[in-house]
């Protein structure tokens, strides 16, 4: 087998993989799984068919935990993950290659099939250097459509 170090060392960064589903994380570069007690604040997001999260304009300071209230209002399957623009685009590599993975054992991702709602809680402990945290959805086609949105993270 030919190992790629590049690639390796994504797929490391970013969790690695089990029956294509996520295994758990032991660290991230933008944060950490929040208690839903010590949420400050919940915001609602839509995912859906035109490619878009809808939610009210909003920052966040560092230091902050946010609930997520996900909604998916379409009829194909999304999903909403949190991170910097490094850990997004190894999570889009790792969706190209399994398209049809799930995120449940993800604390920093969910994935909603037509019709659901889920919740997911996140503790953004760590400042990003580019200054703002990027929600995607990595299912291949989606991203590129449009479907997601950058946050300012501010001290």
């Amino acid at each position: 087998m030919r190992f790629i170090p590049t690639l390796a060392a994504l797929m490391l960064g970013s969790g690695a993989l089990a029956g294509g589903q996520h295994a758990g994380h032991h660290a991230y570069s933008f944060g950490e799984p929040g208690k839903a007690a010590e949420a400050s604040r919940t915001i609602t997001v839509e995912a859906n068919d035109q490619m878009r999260f809808v939610h009210e304009p909003f920052e966040i300071k560092q230091g902050e935990t946010v609930r997520f209230e996900v909604r998916n209002s379409g009829k194909v399957r999304h999903e909403f993950s949190i991170g910097d623009a490094a850990s997004q685009r190894a999570h889009a590599l790792m969706m190209k290659k399994m398209p049809d993975m799930k995120h449940d054992d993800d604390p920093s991702a969910v994935t909603l099939e037509p019709g659901e709602s889920k919740t997911l809680v996140w503790k953004f402990s760590k400042a990003i250097p580019a200054g703002h945290v990027l929600f995607a959805c990595q299912i291949p086609g989606h991203f590129e459509a449009g479907m997601h949105s950058k946050v300012k993270l501010s001290k």
